[in-house]
């Protein structure tokens, strides 16, 4: 019998949705070889909606320097469910009609999808244009739902958490749509080395190392102040600026004095394993990434109420916390260098089981995509 197509619909704006789109797809090739064919895709660009989707990544990176605003705004998204979903749906009508279009073109199997606008969309193209392909959600907020995931009327959703399962029940989707199994990392993370090993390819000293992590966009903030009484202090620092080369340019004189300063890079899962602990933004996968190879992670900005749940969640597990005092991040990132303090963090973030959410995820699509329905066994109580 021929692969099932399985093909992972995601929007490049933020990095925790591209992170879990591959890290579903990655899953599945690991897991079960050979019997599925994947493929990830930026799907409004991959559509042609240039202007929309260029329009709304424009507006994430605004988004990103304006997170007061950012956070009132989803206040009012979430005030008025039913008008939030009016509202999108008539937004995204040509997405509806284009994806319908192209689905009857090239088949797959199953559709996963892992944005809002994208699970309003394509059940638009269901109910309105006879797409006959069957759409999943992958709900990405790992502990919380906004209204525009919330459409009633999408073929399921499978989310990570059961306070994300509660927010959708709340804003009006019905509980026989929704199944809980948990959050995804990508397989280089769950491969990722010993702490010695990924010092030593990466040309770091073997000492006492903090990952200042700004996001993909290099949008966590101005890393200076972090870095100087870092130093101070006797640390070993990297910064990963992302997709920020005027940062990377503005932090270049620190290199002189040992920093180790990366743009965007594909080595993370290294980066992460050489350090003791992480600081930086609150994104979602750069947090349950840095929890899956066992570091703790110091939060020094949030931008959205997605992030503000991951913050909670960082200090309710005392899996480390949320700083955003230059002064009060650099003390919680050094109580690290005490005995048994990283250790104890390891402990609990091993815990949470990452790896085996990850795995029970590709369980559950791959029973989906060849019987219509999630295997049940994988369900479970997710990050909880």
């Amino acid at each position: 019998m021929s692969a099932r197509r399985i093909l992972f619909a995601t929007i490049a704006a933020g990095g925790g949705h591209v992170a879990t789109a591959h890290a579903m797809a990655e899953a599945l090739e690991r897991h079960f070889p050979g019997r599925f064919e994947t493929q990830v895709s930026d799907y409004m660009a991959a559509l042609d909606l240039t202007g929309q989707d260029r329009q709304h990544k424009d507006f994430w990176r605004w988004a990103l320097k304006h997170p007061h605003l950012t956070r009132a705004g989803q206040r009012l998204i979430d005030a008025a469910p039913p008008l939030t979903r009016l509202f999108h749906e008539v937004m995204l009508r040509d997405l509806a009609m284009a994806a319908a279009a192209h689905l009857a073109r090239e088949p797959y199997d199953l559709v996963v999808a892992n944005h809002g606008w994208l699970t309003v969309g394509l059940t638009r193209a269901q109910r309105r244009h006879g797409l006959r392909t069957p759409v999943l959600t992958f709900e990405t907020e790992p502990l919380d739902a906004s209204a525009l995931w919330a459409e009633p009327r999408a073929e399921r959703f499978v989310v990570p958490s059961n306070a994300a399962r509660k927010d959708l029940l709340r804003f009006g989707v019905a509980d026989a749509r929704i199944d809980v199994v948990g959050y995804p990392v990508r397989q280089a993370i769950l491969d990722a080395p010993e702490r010695g090993a990924a010092r030593a390819e990466l040309g770091l000293d073997d000492r006492f190392t903090v990952l200042v992590s700004l996001g993909g966009e290099g949008m966590g903030g101005d890393p200076r102040k972090l870095i100087e009484p870092l130093l101070g202090n006797g640390a070993q620092v990297v910064v990963i600026t992302g997709r920020n080369a005027a940062l990377r340019g503005r932090l270049a004189p620190f290199a002189q004095r040992g920093v180790r300063i990366e743009g965007f890079t594909d080595r993370m899962a290294w980066f992460l394993a050489a350090a003791d602990v992480v600081v930086g933004k609150a994104g979602p996968a750069s947090v349950f990434e840095a929890l899956a190879v066992g570091r703790p992670f110091i939060a020094t900005a949030y931008t959205a109420l997605n992030e503000r749940a991951v913050v909670r969640f960082l200090e309710a597990r005392e899996l480390g916390g949320y700083a955003p005092r230059p002064a009060d991040a650099v003390r919680r990132a050094l109580s690290f260098r005490e005995d048994g303090a990283a250790e104890a963090v390891a402990g609990r973030a091993a815990a949470l089981d990452i790896a085996g959410m990850t795995e029970r995820l590709a369980r559950y699509i791959a029973a989906y995509a060849e019987t219509g329905v999630g295997d049940p066994e994988a369900i479970g109580a997710g990050l909880e």
